[in-house]
């Protein structure tokens, strides 16, 4: 009878440290990973990828995309298009959101003035 309850602590003692230790793996090895995804609007997105991480990828079905971080850069072909370092609460990424036209100073305005410097008038 002494053995039997000697086994038996000895017993329930390794489940509890299994249970105990077998838990406390999981909370180390898994990871809270937040993924960046949204939506690349453009009737070309089946000819644009986008890079984060170092690794290219080609959008998803509807312009999709996801990354762990940022900046996000989008391609065409081997045309860097432009990158994002955040994304819109709805999601959407649109051509005007990555593309800034600049060129040694001048900047494009939206009524095709070209400015040099800074956007004072």
């Amino acid at each position: 009878m002494k053995k039997l309850n000697m086994i038996s602590t000895i017993t329930l003692s390794l489940f509890g440290l299994v249970f105990v230790f077998g838990g406390c793996s999981d909370a180390l090895t898994s990871t809270n990973v937040q993924m960046n995804s949204g939506h690349f609007v453009s009737v070309f997105d089946k000819s644009i990828n986008y890079k984060c991480a170092e690794k290219v990828k080609a959008l998803s079905k509807g312009g999709e995309f996801e990354c762990q971080s940022f900046p996000i850069a989008f391609y065409m072909e081997d045309v860097k298009l432009g990158e994002i370092s955040s994304i819109h609460n709805d999601g959407y990424v649109f051509p005007q959101d990555i593309i800034v036209l600049e060129e040694m100073g001048a900047v494009y305005t939206s009524d095709d003035r070209m400015m040099f410097g800074s956007l004072q008038e």
